[in-house]
């Protein structure tokens, strides 16, 4: 018997993806289309201003005004202690360091419950150099009640006579006591009352921006 003979088939290499006899080639990036682009926050927002701690403006100014009160007294009482009453006429001592403590003073209250008002310190400036100014004329005032004083009981006054006091002399004879000063004060002594308000406002300022 005849069989059909059939040639055996060769093996076929395997197919690849790339075709033929070359291999795969790795997908290639895709160009003008969106791309994938890493991501970020969106940046840090820029840091607020600083703010200064608010106050109470209201309080901040009775309380300099208070400050400033006691402030020129104290000036006034140093201002007379300092003084000569024992001689001919009455010698005054002029100090730069008062009006310096007494603006020091008016800034730290205006500020501690002001805060940082540069409206408020220009208003301490103007209280302490009021401050001054009174401390130095009714130190005038106490010195020149003190000489009269010392005055009486050299000359041997009787007791009955009736001596002017510092508020006297303040209230009541105010134009003549001012006049006395002027003539008296000098370069000086208005340099020391200008120290007080740049005290107060430097004092504000330095407190006020902490």
């Amino acid at each position: 018997m005849s069989q059909n003979w059939q040639q055996p088939q060769q093996p076929q290499p395997p197919q690849q993806p790339g075709g033929y006899g070359y291999p795969a080639q790795p997908p290639q990036p895709q160009y003008g289309g969106p791309q994938q682009q890493p991501q970020f926050a969106g940046g840090f927002p820029p840091p607020a201003p600083p703010v200064g701690r608010q106050g109470n403006p209201a309080l901040a100014i009775l309380a300099a005004v208070v400050a400033a009160a006691v402030g020129g007294l104290l000036y006034a009482f140093l201002l007379s202690a300092m003084a000569d009453t024992d001689g001919a006429e009455p010698k005054v001592t002029q100090f730069a360091y008062a009006g310096v403590a007494v603006g020091a003073l008016v800034g730290f209250v205006i500020a501690k419950l002001g805060g940082r008002n540069p409206a408020l310190w220009v208003v301490g400036a103007v209280l302490a150099l009021a401050a001054v100014f009174f401390g130095e004329l009714y130190g005038y005032a106490m010195v020149a009640a003190d000489w009269v004083s010392n005055y009486a009981d050299k000359a041997g006054a009787p007791s009955t006579v009736d001596i002017p006091t510092a508020n006297d002399f303040f209230f009541d004879q105010f134009g003549d006591l001012f006049d006395g000063w002027k003539k008296d004060s000098g370069f000086l002594t208005y340099l020391f009352i200008a120290l007080s308000p740049v005290a107060a406002v430097s004092t504000a300022y330095r407190l006020g921006n902490r």
